[in-house]
């Protein structure tokens, strides 16, 4: 007769399965604070995080970020960095291939973070011998997941 019937396994099993699942849904909730031991942030600004996920079939380009026109950093695959600024309202923007509506209006509270991904696309515009033209957009995740991706990249300067 086995030590512990198969019933009593498969509960622990599930009790596992939703812990997890608990601490991923309570992280989700919660803004990011991507690093939770870095500078504070400057008092009367916001910090806006800039983010990539690495991608293995990726184009390896490296597309301008700006915020209201003016050029912030650039979107290195599998990199991260951030930028201090004043409160307000921001037009934020990364040059893609295809014109068009690459980018995301944010308000940027005293005092607060926001994580913005440089989402890559790298099969838009592709064919069969290799060939890829860089296409991004600016999308916000939740603060979980973006506090996720952010800690699996390399923290740069943006430049």
């Amino acid at each position: 007769m086995p030590l512990f019937s198969p019933k009593p396994r498969l509960a622990l099993r599930f009790a596992a399965f939703l812990a997890v699942a608990f601490v991923i849904c309570g992280a989700a909730a919660q803004s990011p604070p991507p690093v939770v031991n870095g500078p504070p942030i400057p008092p009367g600004q916001g910090r806006v995080w800039f983010y990539r996920v690495f991608l293995p079939e990726d184009s390896g380009n490296m597309p301008p970020v700006s915020m209201n026109g003016q050029l912030v950093g650039y979107a290195r695959a599998g990199w991260s960095f951030y930028r201090d600024m004043p409160a307000g309202a921001y037009h934020v923007s990364v040059e893609s291939y295809l014109p068009g509506s690459w980018s995301k209006d944010i308000v940027l509270l005293p005092g607060t973070q926001v994580a913005l991904e440089i989402a890559s696309d790298p099969t838009y515009i592709s064919n069969l011998s290799g060939f890829r033209r860089g296409t991004y957009d600016v999308t916000a995740e939740p603060g979980g997941a973006a506090y996720l991706h952010i800690m699996q990249t390399q923290f740069g300067t943006g430049y």
